[in-house]
């Protein structure tokens, strides 16, 4: 766990967006009209301050967008929660290429010259390449306190790379929060 957090930063920085969102809800549950939220967070041993503290900007900044009112914990209607994760994954791609180990030869009829692909002498040689990468994930939780019963989930998917600076790291984390909670009940 100790370093996990700290992965999630580059999660959270990453410059080149491959960003998949999916979301998850309980369809008897209704949120009109808007109420009140508590976004509540334990850090964790190492955590970077700095990205679970943009993480709780931007989901506030979300919500109230939406007309949802950020207020104390015991007045709260519904609790925000977030977790993250990275997971290493491995990608292989497989480039075909035909080869023609005759490229000038008699061409039926059409005299000398490049014969193209297909036809006898034409050879498929498979090359793949193994591509590992950082995934990160955020997962952003709506529960009912009475209960601590999940009626609404987001999940947020992204490549981990490298930002160079605070602000392109806060944007980041904005455009992620805006594009999962754009899904979040109105």
């Amino acid at each position: 766990m100790r370093i996990l957090f700290p992965i999630l930063v580059a999660l959270l920085i990453s410059g080149c967006s491959s960003l998949k969102v999916d979301t998850d809800f309980d369809p008897n549950v209704t949120m009109d009209p808007p109420k009140n939220f508590y976004i509540v967070h334990k850090p964790q041993v190492n955590e970077n301050t700095l990205t679970s503290e943009r993480i709780i900007n931007a989901l506030r900044n979300e919500l109230v967008a939406q007309g949802y009112k950020s207020v104390s914990k015991e007045n709260a209607d519904f609790y925000i929660l977030f977790h993250t994760g990275v997971t290493t994954k491995s990608r292989v791609v497989t480039d075909y290429k035909r080869v023609n180990m005759y490229p000038y030869s008699y061409g039926g009829g059409f005299g000398y010259g490049y014969r193209g692909y297909g036809g006898s002498g034409t050879v498929t040689v498979a090359e793949s390449k193994n591509y590992s990468y950082k995934e990160g994930k955020l997962i952003v939780d709506a529960v009912i306190p009475a209960s601590n019963r999940i009626i609404w989930r987001g999940t947020a998917k992204d490549q981990l790379q490298s930002l160079d600076n605070p602000q392109e790291r806060t944007d980041y984390i904005n455009k992620v929060l805006k594009t999962l909670m754009s899904k979040f009940p109105k």
